[in-house]
């Protein structure tokens, strides 16, 4: 891929201005925001995480069917403990996954210096609260089930408020800052105070986090080609998974699709976010020391 970084901030910033302009027009329901998020992080999220299996061919060598195995069994083990706890401890495995979203999250910026990379990682997670805390904490109660719905949104907006500072103290102590991490960051603010916080998370986790990764990870493989057709055989199977989980919970009395919906995408990131997380953060000091 050769999508460059003001490529990717342009398209970004152009799909900000596409779900501002149909939020204007069309003022859609959360129910017809959730529908509108599923398919989007299946057809635009997905996709970067499935090169999971590509970067853990580079990390080990997986060469039969039994070190595949052991791979599938390791990376569902730990998307099944992360998924375990959301039935057992809502509330705490929505903290957690708050905290390390907001770690990963801040890889996007990792070329940019400290400063501007925890920036980057809090006001991705905490500016929609700043803006929605009462659409932030109807989402939580959803995936919670109530459960410290309210004091986590209300944490968060202060997290998002120490990132929109740190951008600032970088943004003055720094004269050389690239139009594009400006862009960026201003996009995410933007965003979050004119959009609703699901066509918001649509726009930042398809549009900028998904699309740089992917770029990222295809350029520091060898077989590129090869992975591509390595990720179309996840993605099938992450969809189905996906599929099956929704009809689950449509099957639980007194859970709406809306709710359905929710709880399939969010918990179901927060699952693979966590295997995903750790290859992502292998492979990537295993290129910086290359």
């Amino acid at each position: 891929m050769t999508l460059d970084r003001p490529v990717q901030s342009g398209i970004f910033l152009a799909g900000l201005l596409v779900l501002a302009a149909l939020n204007m027009v069309f003022a859609p329901a959360p129910l017809t925001q959730a529908l509108l998020l599923a398919p989007a992080v299946a057809l635009l999220g997905l996709p970067h995480g499935a090169l999971d299996l590509p970067m853990a061919r580079v990390l080990w060598p997986l060469t039969g069917a039994a070190d595949h195995m052991l791979f599938y069994g390791a990376y569902i083990g730990i998307a099944g403990a992360v998924a375990a706890l959301w039935w057992h401890a809502p509330g705490l495995a929505l903290i957690a996954f708050l905290a390390y979203s907001a770690l990963h999250f801040s890889g996007d910026w990792e070329t940019d210096g400290l400063f501007l990379r925890i920036a980057g990682g809090l006001s991705v997670i905490g500016a929609p609260a700043l803006f929605h805390v009462t659409d932030v904490v109807s989402i939580f109660s959803v995936l919670t089930d109530g459960a410290w719905a309210e004091p986590i949104a209300y944490a968060i907006a202060v997290a998002g408020l120490m990132g929109a500072s740190l951008g600032l103290i970088a943004l003055l102590q720094s004269s050389g800052l690239s139009r594009g991490v400006l862009l960026e960051l201003a996009g995410i603010w933007i965003g979050a105070a004119i959009l609703p916080p699901l066509l918001y998370f649509i726009a930042y986790f398809c549009l900028l986090h998904s699309l740089r990764h992917m770029r990222d990870t295809l350029q520091a493989l060898p077989e590129r080609k090869a992975a591509l057709r390595a990720a179309g055989g996840i993605m099938v199977v992450s969809l189905l998974g996906a599929s099956i989980a929704l009809g689950l919970f449509l099957h639980v009395d007194g859970v709406d699709l809306e709710s359905s919906v929710l709880r399939v995408v969010f918990i179901g990131l927060a699952a693979l976010t966590v295997p995903h997380m750790l290859l992502v953060e292998r492979f990537r000091h295993r290129r910086l020391s290359a």
